[in-house]
């Protein structure tokens, strides 16, 4: 497998082609990079790892939540290399690939809830582990609702939470004795996560929170 994995969903966008065994290259970059900006940064990323265009196998793109334009670039980008490669493509949800970073290796899920700011007074919260009962896929969520469930559950306030939020809500959930853990980096969890994903010849769309 030579996968080229595409993330302009993150706060911390990425490139990476990868094996099943390990990160061949990988560039870290701003989300809001420009579709002209791009390919060319795409070309730097194969000629750094010794590939080609010919050499890719599967396409892995993040499909979001992320900003409206970002997603656009990111998912169009996808689409059209799988379609012009004659290779199948993955959709990933930007909280599957956190859930990945969480995960404890033999033991499944730790418990926690992944948290992505949408707009000021709106976020997306998902669970992982047990917690997996209470939001079981990405919800998108009034703040203050979920400040309310969090104040009637202890034990839901006291977890830990991994994801992308604004600091007004970092604080708010902080104060009410959510704790941030960082994630495993995703240079280490990439093979074993990109190898497990279904790729198929499909089109992919951007997903912004009006469906699952």
């Amino acid at each position: 497998m030579h996968c080229l994995y595409i993330d302009l969903a993150s706060n911390k966008g990425s490139l990476a082609l990868v094996t099943e065994r390990k990160v061949l290259a990988i560039e870290h970059m701003d989300q809001r990079i420009g579709d002209q900006e791009l390919l060319p940064r795409l070309e730097t990323l194969l000629r750094v790892s010794g590939c080609g265009f010919q050499d890719l196998t599967h396409i892995a793109c993040i499909i979001g939540p992320g900003g409206f334009m970002s997603l656009r670039v990111a998912v169009a980008l996808a689409n059209t290399l799988a379609d012009q490669l004659h290779i199948p493509i993955a959709g990933i949800h930007l909280s599957d690939m956190y859930g990945g970073r969480f995960r404890v290796p033999g033991s499944g899920f730790r418990d926690c809830v992944w948290l992505h700011s949408t707009k000021k007074q709106e976020l997306f919260v998902r669970g992982f582990g047990d917690v997996a009962k209470v939001w079981p896929e990405a919800t998108h969520v009034i703040l203050e609702d979920f400040l309310n469930i969090l104040r009637r559950d202890a034990p839901l306030a006291r977890l830990l939470w991994v994801g992308e939020l604004i600091p007004e809500h970092r604080e708010v959930i902080e104060k009410l004795g959510m704790q941030e853990c960082k994630p495993l980096p995703l240079e280490d969890i990439l093979p074993v996560f990109l190898s497990a994903q279904t790729y198929k010849q499909q089109i992919l769309e951007p997903w912004y929170g009006r469906g699952w």
